[in-house]
């Protein structure tokens, strides 16, 4: 099975829970943070929510969740690097179909996006997937 994170989940920081395998998670690890849902933006998921949700994507369970919605989870991997820029593809879902994707590059060396996502949500999750993936590569994890 592959998770997804909410579309709507602005992660903030690591988030401990009982998760088997956190590095398998959608953003590399585990997060806390806030949701951006239409009505309710800013509102402090429990930590039930982060475990089950939040974290995981298709979150039809959760209340804050709109009926309207452009995707269900936002799906995050590693491309190539090269020339020491690392390109992070996307992809957001909707109905288990990818409603849109692309490509986001990150400069290594100067620790910046040359090319952000335009929706803050999503380019924060991208962030912490990068963070999460580059620690892990650097503890040499497979």
């Amino acid at each position: 099975m592959s998770f997804m994170a909410c579309p709507y989940f602005m992660p903030e920081e690591r988030f401990g829970s009982t998760w088997p395998f956190p590095q398998r998670l959608p953003l590399g690890a585990g997060w806390s943070g806030a949701c951006t849902a239409p009505g309710h933006e800013g509102a402090r998921p429990s930590a039930e929510d982060l475990t089950s949700s939040c974290n995981l994507g298709y979150a039809k369970a959760c209340g804050r969740l709109p009926a309207e919605r452009h995707a269900d989870a936002v799906r995050f991997a590693l491309g190539e690097e090269r020339d020491g820029i690392l390109h992070v593809l996307f992809v957001c879902e909707r109905a288990y179909l990818p409603a849109s994707h692309g490509e986001l590059l990150y400069d290594k060396a100067h620790c910046t996006w040359t090319k952000p996502h335009a929706q803050l949500c999503v380019q924060r999750m991208a962030e912490c997937y990068v963070q999460a993936q580059l620690e892990r590569r650097a503890r040499g994890a497979p």
